[in-house]
């Protein structure tokens, strides 16, 4: 078995090349690396050629992804490949240039440069590429892509187009956005696994789940509702997810595509309602505000109303009605 001297490590990155492995030991390592790094396959060399192949790989929990760069390649994902290396997971190809086919028991498709195909990993494929391939590669754990898809069981494989920006389309905006998450992903030594492996999962629910509603309306529509319930100091990103019938990890991507979150969205509401009540209503004992506003003490809505309006909230009202 090879070992992992010809495969850079760092951290939660790994990167492999054939180039300076011998030409009859290169299939071996490739199919080792694989196995490790994605999921396990028999691959065979098309055309009697030298083998040459690269992959550049980033692991977290419960994802996987690669860059696959390789000359043409024959690769099957056979029954017994399948007991050795189970993955209990979901693969998603992108197809980077070129094209490949895909092939299981339930018919083949043609995937093309700016397609993406998922499929159960643990089915039998088989898959080639007849001019070398160009492609990312994420794999998800079958228990969170279950979680995030809504259930989804992947019998036949599915395809999606991505690429086109900018895209009205919602699922080819979703594809797009998550071939993009995996990008930056493998190329930013500064993003965090934590935050690669969520933001993945978030375009896949957007993927299979979709809402079909306008995401302006719905952040409009998660705004009314803050502002209805400003004064529950239990309020929480769960109670808009269900209120508006979407996943808090929708919520929390609406909420990041406006440049802000809920939790800060939240407290600007209430500190700048407070600030508008303690000029109107300038006799209100400021702990009454506070409550009214959502605040469990009086003590924290002072110190949260110093930190975002830069004075205590006596002083701003001396202030507001001097």
């Amino acid at each position: 078995m090879p070992d992992s001297a010809n495969t850079a490590v760092q951290n939660d990155f790994k990167s492999f090349s054939t180039e300076h492995i011998p030409h009859h030991e290169r299939l071996e390592y490739w199919e080792a690396h694989n196995a490790d790094a994605l999921i396990g396959l028999d691959i065979r060399p098309l055309h009697k050629q030298t083998l040459e192949a690269q992959q550049h790989n980033r692991e977290s929990p419960t994802t996987r992804a690669g860059k696959v760069l390789g000359s043409s390649q024959f690769i099957e994902r056979s029954p017994d490949m399948i007991r050795r290396h189970p993955t209990e997971s979901v693969a998603l190809f992108f197809c980077m240039q070129g094209e490949s086919f895909y092939c299981d028991e339930n018919g083949s498709q043609i995937l093309h440069a700016g397609q993406m195909l998922a499929c159960n990993a643990d089915t039998t494929f088989i898959r080639g590429f007849g001019v070398g391939v160009s492609e990312m590669v994420l794999t998800v754990s079958m228990e969170e892509f279950t979680k995030a898809s809504g259930g989804e069981s992947l019998t036949d494989a599915k395809k999606f187009t991505f690429g086109r920006s900018p895209d009205t389309q919602p699922r080819i905006a979703a594809a797009t956005r998550l071939a993009q998450c995996v990008d930056n992903a493998l190329n930013a030594t500064d993003h965090p696994a934590g935050i690669f492996e969520e933001e993945c999962l978030s375009w896949i629910e957007t993927l299979f789940q979709g809402t079909g509603r306008d995401s302006a309306q719905l952040f409009e529509q998660a705004q009314h509702f803050i502002n209805v319930h400003l004064s529950s100091p239990d309020l929480r990103r769960t109670d808009i997810a269900s209120a508006l019938h979407v996943s808090q990890r929708q919520v929390a991507r609406l909420f990041d595509e406006n440049g802000t979150s809920f939790s800060r969205e939240l407290s600007m509401k209430r500190i700048q309602t407070a600030k508008f009540l303690l000029s109107a209503e300038p006799h209100t004992p400021i702990a009454d505000i506070a409550r009214r506003c959502g605040f469990r003490s009086t003590s924290y809505f002072s110190r949260t109303f110093r930190e975002v309006v830069g004075s205590s909230p006596t002083e701003a009202r001396t202030q507001a009605i001097s």
